[in-house]
């Protein structure tokens, strides 16, 4: 084959390319304007006053119009149900166009190790400081206490963190929940905590597992507390297992 063979080929191919292109468009077309004239008089208007509020907005005519021509098949579905276009979408044409133009994304929901490393902190500061305040107030005899070595703080905090967080996505926040389920891992969670708690007080754990005294314990507890804020914001975490929110979709 020649180069003016090869040529005439590859513009027959593009001839027919272009023509098949052409049929789709006009077959695309034909459906919007059939779709179009299957609009009630209310509808129509919705989506005219909705495409002149995305041109008012910024748009050329030919956006405008292929927007409100993807919203066609949704808006005529309702339709034959009986529900219009502004109680399908519950807002006027101008807020449709500007919720289309600027649509808010929702946050992702935050993975389940983030979630647990931040309700883990959360508990760290919580029982330190109980446990330092306790020692403060009992007297100078009570600013240690072998039982609760940095090791055992912390131990505690990601045994509960964990364990706190599953417990209220499945449990809890799912709506899922039995009363056997949750007795067990009551029990379970229970029996792991006191595992931990009489293995870190051993004295064979005594020289990695430091006692530290109450105000120092205080300090530590607002170090870490500062840490899990910065932790949230660098995560976009806002719930807690003291304040979950339930996903109601």
């Amino acid at each position: 084959m020649d180069t003016r063979e090869k040529n005439l080929a590859n513009t027959q191919k593009q001839e027919a390319s272009q023509a098949k292109v052409e049929k789709q468009t006009s077959s695309v077309i034909q459906d919007v304007d059939s779709m179009r004239k299957q609009l009630t008089n209310k509808n129509s208007d919705y989506v005219f006053r909705l495409e002149k509020a995305l041109m008012d907005a910024g748009k050329s005519e030919a956006e405008a119009t292929k927007i409100a021509n993807d919203l066609l098949d949704e808006i005529i579905t309702a339709q034959k149900q009986g529900i219009p276009a502004s109680n399908l979408y519950k807002k006027s044409p101008i807020l449709k166009a500007e919720e289309i133009l600027h649509p808010v994304i929702k946050p992702k929901k935050p993975k389940y190790w983030m979630r647990a490393v931040d309700s883990g902190l959360l508990y760290f500061v919580v029982f330190t400081a109980m446990i330092s305040i306790m020692a403060l107030t009992a007297g100078a005899k009570n600013q240690y206490n072998s039982q609760y070595g940095l090791l055992t703080l912390v131990a505690i905090a990601a045994i509960l963190g964990t364990l706190m967080t599953y417990y209220t996505d499945v449990l809890v926040a799912g709506g899922k929940a039995k009363f056997g389920k949750i007795a067990l891992l009551t029990i379970a969670m229970v029996a792991v905590l006191f595992v931990v708690i009489t293995i870190f007080s051993s004295k064979a754990f005594q020289i990695i597992n430091p006692v530290l005294p109450a105000w120092a314990n205080l300090v530590l507890a607002a170090l870490v507390y500062g840490a899990r804020y910065l932790f949230r914001k660098k995560y976009n975490i806002t719930t807690s297992v003291l304040n979950p929110k339930v996903d109601k979709e």
